[in-house]
């Protein structure tokens, strides 16, 4: 098996209090099975381009694993075609823009420049298109030529966007890095084929093992994983490769296996409905047979229409749903707006066997966690006895977390995501209340974050979430996974906290 990881990097953040040297990326990425990882400099797209693209070529002459990838600032106008040039000439396997943190725009003359050099210098372009509208403008602005460009960060808000253009461009091709959904590989290897899928992770600031789990987990042939794992771009940087001397190598998959982690598992954040996304998984039926594929044994669902509409509607649709699955139990989401009805919905559910938990999702309602509205719900779901799931992401989420826990500390709380970005926070708001659990499904998870987590404070209140219905668990797997957890660690946490937290059978 190759697998060749296209979007890497090392060098100084001045935002982070880390260091990421080649070593590092070498290391981290070797772990997860990757054999080369094409890599820019931080220093190229943050300070320097050519100062930053001559420091990846020299880390590219010391370790052969990296597969130097160049950085091009716009903003220097007269140096932008040269620098392309230079560095196709010195064998560079791509060029990687960041329009965003650099202040320019893909819908520009500024891109069509680039994209013109490229295509005359014969060197593929990368940009992220994560936000609605990027997929569109590049398309736009590259109709004139036939530039390889590798299309990164395509998350389920804008992937119907991105696979629909590059049906239409067969220049484009698209990494498989946010691929989340159940059955993105899949919808994406219908559409626009196999062969213009590349592996992307954003390593080493991000957990690599998810994106290469939904690709070793998906319902297609070996030959297909093999050409996105690692075939396809391996075909696309060719001519860099010739020009660097290089030859790829497959290297063993021993330590990607040996890290592996399935069922029995008890999943604590699902959901049961329709997302607007491309996916496979519509029905509880097809949620029942994802979760046999992953190892999941029981899973706890809360109702998609319940959070993003009707909450009424939604937990009685969800009641009719579980009855004929065991594997299935369920949430009452409750919404603070509503306080008397939401109250009638705990009193109507939690009497049912298969109801455990409560579920609130404050993005939602427009209700803060902690704001007077959710605090008059507290009393009774104390009263309850049931764990409540918290949708806790974002910076000050996990103290808000704290100050109801203090103040209700008969309420086991889970912090639904850990505070994504916040987790550091989320770990200082755990270490102070003992009734606050976490558990981790994002689809960008800091690489280490489950590891610290458990060094911190244990893992006894630890849990495993996928977001099962929205993501294919095995994504989620993989975060968990890149802890290396022990054989204790992995059965608290993947099923024993959980049937002892909701008093599963």
């Amino acid at each position: 098996m190759l697998i060749i990881d296209c979007d890497t990097f090392f060098g100084y953040r001045a935002n982070c209090p880390t260091v990421v040297s080649a070593d590092t990326l070498i290391q981290t990425t070797r772990s997860d099975g990757i054999r080369y990882a094409l890599a820019y400099s931080m220093k190229a797209r943050t300070y320097d381009a050519q100062e930053g693209n001559d420091e990846v070529m020299q880390a590219a002459t010391v370790h052969p694993e990296i597969i130097p990838v160049a950085s091009v600032d716009p903003r220097t106008f007269d140096r932008l075609e040269n620098e392309i040039a230079r560095v196709a000439e010195l064998g560079f396997a791509a060029i990687r823009v960041f329009p965003e943190s650099q202040g320019w725009s893909v819908d520009s003359v500024l891109f069509s420049r680039i994209a013109r050099a490229c295509y005359e210098n014969d060197i593929p372009l990368m940009v992220a298109v994560e936000s609605p509208g990027k997929a569109s403008s590049i398309a736009k602005r590259t109709e004139d030529t036939d530039v390889k460009i590798i299309l990164l960060g395509a998350n389920y808000n804008v992937l119907s966007e991105v696979l629909s253009t590059a049906t239409a461009k067969p220049n484009l091709y698209v990494s498989t890095q946010l691929f989340v959904t159940p059955g993105a590989i899949e919808l994406a290897v219908e559409s626009i084929g196999a062969d213009r899928l590349v592996l992307g992770t954003g390593a080493p600031e991000f957990s690599s093992r998810p994106a290469i789990n939904m690709v070793m987990g998906a319902q297609i042939k070996e030959s297909e994983k093999h050409k996105i794992l690692g075939g396809n771009i391996g075909t696309i940087i060719g001519k860099s490769l010739t020009k660097l001397n290089r030859t790829l190598v497959e290297s063993g998959f021993e330590q990607y296996a040996k890290r592996s982690v399935r069922g029995p598992i008890i999943d604590v954040h699902g959901h049961l409905g329709i997302w607007p996304f491309p996916m496979k998984v519509r029905t509880a039926d097809d949620l029942v047979r994802l979760m046999h594929r992953r190892g999941i044994e029981k899973a706890i669902l809360s109702s998609t229409k319940a959070i993003v509409s009707d909450f009424v509607e939604g937990n009685a649709e969800l009641a009719r749903e579980i009855q004929a699955y065991p594997e299935l139990l369920g949430y009452v989401t409750i919404n603070p707006n509503y306080p008397e009805q939401s109250i009638k919905e705990m009193d109507r559910y939690l009497k049912q066997e298969k109801f455990v938990g409560v579920k609130t999702h404050p993005g939602y309602s427009g209700q803060s966690i902690d704001s007077p509205a959710m605090r008059k719900l507290l009393p009774v779901i104390a009263e309850k006895k049931v764990p409540f799931l918290i949708h806790c992401w974002g910076h000050g989420e996990p103290s808000k977390v704290l100050r109801i826990a203090l103040d209700f500390h008969d309420i086991p709380i889970i912090m639904g995501h850990g505070g994504v970005t916040a987790w550091r926070e989320a770990i200082e708001t755990m270490k102070a209340a003992p009734n606050v659990y976490t558990e981790f499904c994002s689809s960008r998870v800091e690489r280490g974050r489950v590891r610290a987590t458990i060094d911190a404070v244990g893992c006894e209140r630890i849990l495993f979430g996928s977001d099962l219905g929205l993501f294919d668990p095995i994504y989620d797997l993989g975060v968990y996974e890149e802890a290396d957890l022990s054989t204790p660690e992995r059965q608290a946490i993947m099923y024993d906290n959980a049937r002892r937290l909701f008093g599963i059978g």
